[in-house]
């Protein structure tokens, strides 16, 4: 899932911002069994229904900063990690309730992910499983919620797919890595320009600009082996530097730049 949390500091971080864009589900069996002890979990049935309810709970969702996403900052503190759930667990039902019921298990393990929150412990993010159930519920709300598609493409390090400008709003993004496995695209990121700040796409590339000092990471979409990234996200208006790290971590291959106008 997509998330304004997203941190850019070296190949853990990057790892980071694409487990914060799919923080919403895992596939992981055991956070689902977990879930079903939760009251919110077990107050809905999920059976379908209302598509734009769904894709407004998935939209917060993706908006919402995940407590202790970020390898290189403080661990969240227990009252974070409560008051995460306090927002989330609603929009986990909401989800619930309205997805169909092929979509239960990932959000089963929304769900015990919030319950874990709301105890105080820890965000295991790595371990979950969450990236893989965040991307299944993705894949489900760019293909229903009807909003503008944004489907790009990394071809050997080249961005592909990225038209001059795209209305701000509701976006859904699906990023595909093609070609050499060396220059594979590790995840996307759509940072948005800050004001007063004149770096370009170019900039990035060449080394001569910093992405987190130059820009807020907006939404960021990592692609599963040998399948697309998935997002829904909210881009405001402004100027943005699209930017996928090549390669894999500790050592990157350089990165495939765009400029990206949203209005």
């Amino acid at each position: 899932m997509i998330s304004s949390s997203t941190r850019r500091r070296g190949a853990a971080a990057v790892l980071a911002a694409a487990l914060a864009t799919s923080a919403a589900c895992t596939s992981s069996s055991s956070g689902a069994t977990n879930a079903t002890t939760t009251p919110s979990a077990t107050a809905t049935t999920a059976t379908g229904g209302d598509v734009k309810a769904a894709c407004a709970a998935e939209l917060e969702i993706n908006g919402t900063e995940f407590p202790g996403i970020d390898p290189d900052a403080p661990p969240a503190t227990a009252q974070e990690l409560q008051d995460f759930a306090t927002k989330i667990g609603p929009l986990a039902s909401t989800l619930r309730a309205n997805l169909p019921a092929e979509m239960t298990d990932e959000v089963d393990v929304l769900i015990s992910v919030v319950n874990t929150a709301e105890q105080g412990t820890p965000i295991d993010y790595e371990g979950s499983g969450l990236n893989e159930a965040g991307q299944a519920v993705d894949a489900w709300m760019v293909e229903n919620c009807g909003f503008p598609k944004l489907s790009v493409t990394n071809n050997g390090g080249t961005l592909t797919g990225l038209p001059a400008s795209v209305p701000a709003g509701p976006v859904a993004i699906t990023f595909t890595s093609t070609g050499d496995p060396a220059k594979a695209g590790f995840v996307l990121l759509l940072g948005k320009v800050k004001d007063g700040v004149t770096v370009t796409a170019a900039d990035i590339a060449a080394g001569t600009a910093d992405l987190e000092t130059t820009t807020d990471i907006v939404a960021a979409v990592q692609p599963l082996t040998g399948q697309p990234g998935y997002g829904v996200t909210e881009l405001p208006a402004g100027r943005y530097t699209v930017v996928s790290p090549l390669g894999a971590p500790p050592q990157f291959a350089g990165f495939a730049t765009a400029d990206l106008d949203v209005r």
